[in-house]
C-alpha cells in the first residue's frame, strides 16, 4: 500500500518532465529559414557596425538642429600684474561672466547643414537596411543548399538502396549461373557511384551546418531545416527600384553633396550675430563683485570681400562633388535594373526546369521499373539499360532540388536587392 501510495506521488512528476521533455525537443525540432535569419541580424557584425552608423549619423543631425539654438556660456577670469604701468595692465583683470550668443544671418549655412546632416541619415538607414538584406541572403543561400543538399542525401541513400539489393540479387542469379559476372562487376560500380555521391551530398550538407552555426551562433542540425514555404518573383518595378535601399543611399548622397554646396556659398554671403553678457568686470576682486556689476550688449555684422578665390574654388570642388554623385546615382540605378532583371530571369529559368523535371521524375520512374522488369524476367534488355534507367530516375529527382535550389536563389537575391531581410 505505501509502495503504491510512493508511486501515485512520483507519477505526476514524472509525466511532467516528460512533458517538458517532449516541449524542448518539439521546440528544437523546427528551425525555419527566418527563424536564421532573425538570430544571424541579432549578432550579425556588420549589421551592428551599420547600426552604430546609424547612431553617429543621428547625433550628427542632433548636432546640427542645436545649431539654431542660442548659446550660453559662462567666462572667469582673475589676473594680478605687478611692476607695469597699471596705465597698461590697471594691475590686473577680474571677470565673471554669463553670455547668451545666437546667429540671426547665416547666409543659409545652418539650413544646409541640417539638410546635409538629414540626408546623411537617411544614407545610413539605407545602409543598415542593405547591411541587413545582406545577412539575410548569406543565412537564405546556405539554408537552402542546406535543404537541396539534403534531401539529395535522401535520393542517393535510395538509389544506394536500390543498387545494393539489385547487387544482392545479382550475385545470387550468378550463383545459379543466371547472369554473366560482368553484370555484377556493373551494378557494384554503379553502387560506388552512388555512394560517391551520397558522401558529396553529405560533405556539402556537413559544410552549410557550419556556416549556419556560425552566422546564428546557435548550433544548427540538419534534421532541424524545414521546408521553406513557397517563395514568389518579387515585382521590380520603377517604384521597388527607387524605394530600395541603394537607391536611397544614391539620392541621400545626391542631396549631401548639393547642400554641402549651399554650405560653401553661404561662406560668401553676411552674417549677423548678436551676444549679451552680464556679470562683474574690474580689477580688485572684492570691490569688482560690489561695485563693478554690469552687462553688456554686441550686434555684430561681417560681410566677405575679398579671399583670392579661395570660396569660389570650395564652391567648385562641392558642385563637382554633387555632380558625381548624380552620376554615381544614374549608374546605382542601372546597376540595380540589371541585377534585378537578371535574377528574374534565372528565376523563371529554374521554376521551368523544375516544372519539367516535376514531369520527367514519374516517367524515369515507370521507365526504370519496366527496364528492371523486363532484364529480370530474361526480355532483350541488358543491364548497361538497367541502369542507365535508374542514373536517369537518379538524375531527374536531383534536377528538381538543384531547379528549386536555384529558384529560391534568384527569387532570394532578388529580395537583396531591394533590401528586404524578412518577409
Amino acid at each position: 500500500m505505501a509502495r503504491l501510495v510512493h508511486l501515485q506521488k512520483v507519477a505526476p512528476a514524472v509525466w511532467l518532465l516528460s512533458v517538458v521533455a517532449v516541449r524542448a525537443a518539439a521546440a528544437a525540432e523546427a528551425q525555419t529559414v527566418d527563424d536564421c535569419v532573425r538570430l544571424a541580424l541579432a549578432r550579425s557584425p556588420a549589421a551592428r557596425a551599420a547600426t552604430r552608423g546609424v547612431d553617429a549619423a543621428a547625433a550628427r543631425l542632433r548636432a546640427a538642429r542645436a545649431a539654431y539654438s542660442p548659446r550660453l556660456f559662462g567666462e572667469a577670469q582673475y589676473g594680478l600684474a605687478a611692476g607695469f604701468d597699471e596705465a597698461i595692465t590697471n594691475g590686473g583683470s577680474t571677470a565673471a561672466l554669463l553670455t547668451v550668443a545666437t546667429t540671426l544671418l547665416d547666409g543659409g549655412l545652418r539650413d544646409a547643414q541640417f539638410a546635409a546632416a538629414r540626408a546623411r541619415l537617411r544614407s545610413a538607414s539605407a545602409k543598415e537596411r542593405q547591411s541587413q538584406a545582406d545577412v539575410a541572403l548569406a543565412v537564405r543561400t546556405a539554408y537552402f543548399t542546406g535543404v537541396a543538399a539534403q534531401g539529395e542525401v535522401g535520393i542517393q541513400a535510395d538509389t544506394l538502396r536500390t543498387l545494393r539489393a539489385y547487387t544482392d540479387l545479382l550475385e545470387r542469379q550468378e550463383h545459379l549461373g543466371l547472369v554473366p559476372h560482368n553484370d555484377v562487376l556493373r551494378a557494384q560500380l554503379a553502387s560506388e557511384a552512388a555512394h560517391a555521391a551520397d558522401r558529396t551530398a553529405s560533405a556539402q550538407l556537413d559544410a552549410v551546418r557550419d556556416e549556419l552555426s556560425t552566422l546564428t551562433g546557435t548550433p544548427i542540425e540538419t534534421a532541424a531545416l524545414a521546408e521553406p514555404e513557397p517563395m514568389s518573383v518579387v515585382d521590380g518595378g520603377a517604384t521597388s527600384i527607387e524605394a530600395s535601399p541603394v537607391m536611397v543611399d544614391a539620392h541621400a548622397a545626391v542631396e549631401a553633396a548639393r547642400r554641402d554646396a549651399d554650405a560653401v556659398r553661404s561662406e560668401w554671403r553676411g552674417h549677423l550675430d548678436i551676444t549679451a553678457s552680464g556679470g562683474a568686470l574690474g580689477i580688485d576682486p572684492g570691490y569688482t563683485f560690489t561695485h563693478n556689476g554690469g552687462g553688456q550688449f554686441l550686434l555684430g555684422f561681417n560681410l566677405p570681400i575679398f579671399d583670392s578665390g579661395g570660396t569660389a574654388a570650395r564652391i567648385a570642388a562641392a558642385v563637382a562633388d554633387a555632380n558625381g554623385a548624380e552620376a554615381n546615382a544614374a549608374a546605382s540605378r542601372q546597376t540595380v535594373v540589371i541585377a534585378l532583371a537578371r535574377a528574374a530571369i534565372e528565376a523563371r529559368r529554374a521554376q521551368a526546369d523544375l516544372t519539367a523535371w516535376q514531369r520527367a521524375v514519374p516517367r524515369a520512374a515507370e521507365s526504370f521499373q519496366l527496364m528492371r522488369a523486363r532484364y529480370l524476367g530474361g526480355g532483350n534488355v541488358r543491364l548497361l539499360e538497367v541502369l542507365d534507367a535508374l542514373a536517369q530516375h537518379v538524375d531527374a529527382r536531383v534536377n528538381v532540388s538543384h531547379a528549386q535550389l536555384a529558384y529560391r536563389l534568384a527569387v532570394a537575391t532578388q529580395y537583396q536587392i531591394l533590401g528586404e531581410a524578412l518577409p
